[in-house]
């Protein structure tokens, strides 16, 4: 199937030095992103703004998402001699698209001919007014989208919409902050969609559902982001939490924590080579996040810390933000993430001081930021499943995922008296039988058998936790 890529209106207006690469770039980008599909191009080139891919059926829905693409259109290919033909042509392939609408004519040529773009617009809208409601250029219900190019003229439908941008890989590389929330996610699509090279920076601080919900959403944002395999760094912060809360005064410790955040990230992008860091912060969304904090953080960081801090929401409103969360189908996985950098016990203040918000931070010790950059664990998102995460991480889960394999590895009995709703006793189990494709939560008493039936299933290659509380936790969880 031949489709028809309009590149972005920004890439055709670089110098000729610069375009190739831009162009390259794209199309570099849109075969990999059929790869990842299974799917393939036999043949595909760029002329004069235009991507001619003749590519497997069905690819428009991945093409229309790669970052550089204006419009994808599925695309019918005609050899002509006159323009008399080509008016013949486009009323057999056209009359059934504009029946009973109004409709405009968008011409497109190049080569040597004896007519112009006009002359076809002209020509057709007049073959084709009859089986519509008329023709509107400013408010067409439908468009009908002629090639003309030597002597083959190319009719294009069923055209979806690209996201323009610019292609990933002409512009750097930013290590973001992503929470997995609303914001995070939607500032990494937005920095990715100027040609940047996004990898993520996430943050644990709560339990493991929460990092198992952020890992899904980050996930399925890094299957949208093409030409190259996105990284995810973990760092967990519940040890610098404790001494944020042990040490400093309530009211710096929002913006105190804000700032070994930044330290943290910024020692990162210096070590592994980012160009910039860059964070969902929305100005005034939260009360670290007003104008003044953010001024006061940053003049607070070391001059040999700083890098760009990238903040494409910066103006952004909230309503705004859910409405692109939306749009990239991340909104109800972005919801189950809860937002856990609240850390004071009363009012914040918004208007940090300088001197204090130093002083504050030494009760912590900036020793902190290189054991925190040090423990990092550093995975590829596209090749490492969200389970294989989790197992590096714990081997005790405190929920249970909802295509879950539930076992009771306590007596025979005990399981006959109570168990977990569609839970399986570990005795009338055929372990071999387990699939290695979804996870297995095992629960006893206390935990500490079923912690070591975890262990023995992940000798197996099973992705088997064992469910942190025992008993009377996952009782709890069915009265829920």
């Amino acid at each position: 199937m031949l489709y028809i890529v309009k590149v972005s209106g920004e890439i055709p207006l670089k110098s000729h030095r610069t375009r190739p690469k831009f162009e390259n770039k794209l199309v570099s980008n849109i075969l990999e992103a059929l790869r990842r599909y299974g799917l393939k191009c036999s043949d595909i080139k760029v002329s004069e703004g235009i991507i001619y891919a003749d590519c497997d059926e069905g690819v428009e829905g991945i093409i229309k998402d790669v970052f550089g693409v204006h419009r994808v259109c599925k695309a019918f290919t005609f050899e002509f001699k006159e323009l008399s033909d080509i008016c013949r042509l486009s009323e057999e392939f056209f009359k059934d698209v504009v029946s009973g609408k109004k409709f405009a004519v968008r011409v497109r040529r190049v080569g040597q001919h004896t007519f112009t773009s006009v002359d076809v617009a002209r020509a057709v809208g007049d073959v084709l007014r009859k089986y519509s409601t008329g023709v509107d250029l400013d408010n067409p219900q439908v468009e009908v989208f002629i090639e003309v190019r030597g002597g083959k003229v190319y009719f294009y439908r069923e055209c979806s919409q690209g996201v323009d941008g610019l292609p990933i890989g002409v512009e750097g590389r930013v290590l973001m902050l992503v929470s997995g929330g609303f914001d995070s996610v939607v500032a990494s699509w937005l920095v990715a969609k100027r040609g940047v090279e996004v990898d993520i920076l996430h943050y644990i601080m709560g339990s493991y559902e929460n990092v198992f919900n952020a890992l899904k959403v980050i996930k399925k944002l890094a299957m949208r982001l093409y030409g190259y395999n996105p990284k995810i760094f973990l760092i967990d912060l519940s040890t610098l939490v404790s001494y944020i809360l042990k040490s400093v005064r309530s009211d710096y410790r929002q913006v105190v924590l804000r700032r070994f955040m930044y330290l943290i990230a910024l020692e990162l992008a210096r070590k592994y080579g980012y160009d910039a860091v860059g964070t969902g912060e929305s100005l005034g969304q939260a009360s670290s996040q007003t104008l003044k904090n953010l001024r006061v953080i940053e003049e607070s960081l070391p001059v040999e810390y700083r890098l760009p801090i990238l903040r494409p929401l910066i103006s952004m409103d909230k309503d705004e933000i859910i409405k692109l969360a939306r749009n990239l189908s991340t909104y109800e996985d972005s919801s189950k993430v809860l937002e856990l950098c609240k850390i004071a016990s009363g009012p914040v203040t918004t208007k940090a001081d300088l001197n204090i918000l130093i002083s504050e931070s030494s009760k912590v010790g900036v020793e902190v930021v290189s054991e925190l950059v040090n423990s990092v664990k550093i995975y590829d998102l596209l090749n490492t499943d969200v389970y294989d995460i989790l197992k590096e991480l714990t081997i005790e889960l405190d929920f249970i995922p909802d295509n879950a394999i539930v076992i009771d590895v306590r007596d025979k009995k005990e399981f006959e008296l109570w168990h977990y709703p569609n839970a399986v006793s570990i005795y009338d189990l055929n372990i071999s039988e387990l699939p290695k494709d979804r996870p297995v939560i095992t629960y006893c008493d206390s935990g500490q058998l079923s912690s070591i039936w975890a262990s023995t299933l992940r000798a197996k290659g099973i992705n088997a936790f064992s469910f942190k509380g025992g008993l009377g936790k996952i009782k709890s969880c069915v009265r829920s």
